[in-house]
């Protein structure tokens, strides 16, 4: 086991490299676990308002004062300049203007055109200052339809728009009894791009290394059998990956006392297999010996790539239909549409779970199968004879 213990010491000295992406991943799921175990209260979000009052009139007045008990009042020159600048640099959110005829015209029950305002584009400020205004305006005039003066209408829409109602934010796991919350299949939703960005990092590189033209040559030499040096560099990526898979499973069991319950035990084993495709994936690339530049290039469009088009990082449901036809020929496709069905994003289904896992399994059984081929060819001792000879003749 000579090539599986030298293996392990290099991994060692590359072993801070992986443990970056690891560290940063969990920091991540912690603040998210801690921030969605807290009561959710739902708060009304104040806003910065400047109101310039054309009308000035006791009517108008009234209506800045309501304004105010929600919202943060501000006073800026009235210059369309000094408003521009003031929106874009979010000193205030909204500029309202109260105009000219205000009170007559509310009074006379028209409600139409009463207001101008400035925005600088139709966020989220312009949506609730339009429905807040169209709730006041709308309620004075029911009022002033059954008969009360101005002032009573006003009163009386004031106090029925200022009741409050207390809001309790309630998270639904649509998993139900699974014990497979949103947060924990969120949690096996990007363990993917960990486990490709972080095992590539390290066993690609020592694979690299490993494959050298004067290491091999000697290994070659030696009395190990291509056969046994390809089993040995398997053995090697695997431990070191099974490794850091048991390390993301402990912690995800930290975060989650359920993990152990229900159908969380399909999560798990749905990222071990995955963790054996990722191990295959990086022997098979390694095996073409790619320089450390390009090396970096294929780890970040694999772990990348696959994050965006298979459903890590964008949601299936939004991804387009030729996207996901694309996706369907990568492993990381087949394990998020588990976890979804796992979680209960997609409807359950105990044999379409199994099948993805096969799936799964298929891709690292055809990676291992072809990795043995291009090592056959490309590392044998015909080929090292054949390259003897090309250079004896040269």
């Amino acid at each position: 086991m000579q090539v599986f213990k030298a293996m392990l010491k290099v991994m060692r000295k590359r072993l801070p490299s992986a443990m970056i992406y690891i560290i940063v991943f969990v920091v991540i799921s912690i603040i998210v676990t801690n921030a969605s175990t807290k009561d959710n209260k739902f708060e009304v979000t104040k806003l910065d308002i400047c109101v310039f009052d054309e009308d000035d009139t006791p009517e108008s007045r009234a209506l800045i004062d309501f304004i105010g008990k929600s919202n943060d009042i501000d006073e800026i020159e009235n210059d369309r300049d000094t408003i521009i600048d003031s929106l874009y640099y979010k000193r205030v959110n909204y500029a309202l203007i109260i105009k000219k005829g205000y009170a007559e015209r509310l009074a006379a029950g028209d409600t139409a055109d009463l207001f101008g305002s400035y925005h600088i584009d139709e966020n989220y400020s312009v949506v609730y200052m339009g429905q807040l205004l169209n709730e006041y305006t709308t309620s004075v005039k029911a009022y002033l339809t059954m008969g009360r003066t101005l002032d009573e209408a006003i009163s009386s829409a004031e106090e029925a728009l200022s009741q409050n109602t207390e809001v309790d934010m309630l998270r639904v796991d649509k998993g139900g009894s699974s014990h497979f919350s949103v947060d924990f299949a969120g949690y096996f939703q990007y363990m993917p791009y960990i486990l490709i960005a972080a095992v590539f990092t390290v066993v690609c590189q020592v694979l690299v290394t490993m494959n050298n033209k004067d290491i091999r040559y000697r290994t070659n030499c030696s009395c190990i059998a291509p056969s046994k040096y390809t089993f040995q560099m398997f053995m090697g990526s695997a431990v070191f990956v099974l490794a850091v898979w048991l390390l993301l499973i402990v912690i995800g069991a930290i975060l989650n006392k359920e993990m152990y319950t229900g159908r969380a035990w399909y999560a798990v084993l749905n990222s071990f297999i995955f963790s054996v495709v990722v191990t295959a994936i990086s022997v098979f690339i390694s095996s073409f010996e790619p320089k450390e530049n390009v090396l970096n290039l294929i780890t970040q469009v694999l772990s990348i790539g696959m994050s965006f088009l298979c459903g890590i990082f964008i949601p299936m449901e939004v991804l387009s239909d030729r996207v996901l036809a694309v996706a369907r020929f990568l492993p990381a496709y087949w394990y998020v549409r588990a976890n979804n069905m796992i979680a209960d994003i997609e409807p359950f289904n105990r044999s379409s779970v199994i099948q993805c896992l096969l799936i799964e399994a298929g891709f690292a059984v055809m990676l291992i199968l072809l990795t043995l081929l291009v090592r056959k060819l490309k590392y044998s001792g015909s080929a090292i004879v054949t390259t003897a000879k090309k250079v004896a003749v040269n």
